[in-house]
């Protein structure tokens, strides 16, 4: 296993961990936990991307940090925790249909609550598809709108953060 993947595996590990700890809190709580969780990986994704980064420039390049170097700790880290996070969406779908019944029915609902802005800011023929698309949508279109929306976030906060722990010691 390579130094990077290394240093970034324990957090991502554990980031993935604390997602699954929030979601299984928020569906403890009779949150509806599949929205939530995205917001709960907001918080989390950055914080363990900052201790995967620190970890490699401190115990696994003698305090060198390259912005190249950040980046792919990063990018291990964030995809770790995404993978995990769709991971375990789809398990407690499949164990509670229910949690994709009311996540779908809450997004048809905020949909037609908003109907009329929609169609003005969009179009008639797009507010019809998008809701179209919400009906028909899958387990797995849940898992990847989760992964994805754990990537990006992933990906900004990587490049900030890389930017800002980026040193180069001289001997």
């Amino acid at each position: 296993m390579n130094r990077y993947l290394k240093a970034a595996l324990p957090f991502g590990l554990y980031g993935g961990a604390l997602c699954f700890l929030g979601f299984l809190t928020i569906y403890l709580l009779d949150i509806e936990p599949l929205s939530m969780n995205l917001i709960f990986g907001y918080l989390v994704i950055p914080i363990f991307v900052f201790f995967g980064i620190k970890n490699f420039r401190d115990n696994f390049n003698g305090g060198n940090l390259y912005f190249g170097q950040g980046m792919t700790v990063g990018f291990f880290t964030y995809t770790i925790i995404a993978c995990l996070s769709a991971l375990y969406i789809v398990g407690s779908i499949q164990l509670d249909m229910d949690l994709f019944t009311t996540f779908k029915q809450i997004n048809l609902e905020l949909m037609s609550d908003n109907k009329a802005v929609l169609e003005e800011q969009l179009n008639v023929a797009a507010y019809e598809e998008t809701y179209e698309n919400i009906s028909e949508m899958t387990i797995f279109d849940v898992a990847i709108n989760d992964f994805l929306r754990k990537i990006f976030p992933g990906l900004f906060f990587t490049i900030i953060i890389s930017i800002i722990l980026k040193r180069n010691v001289e001997f």
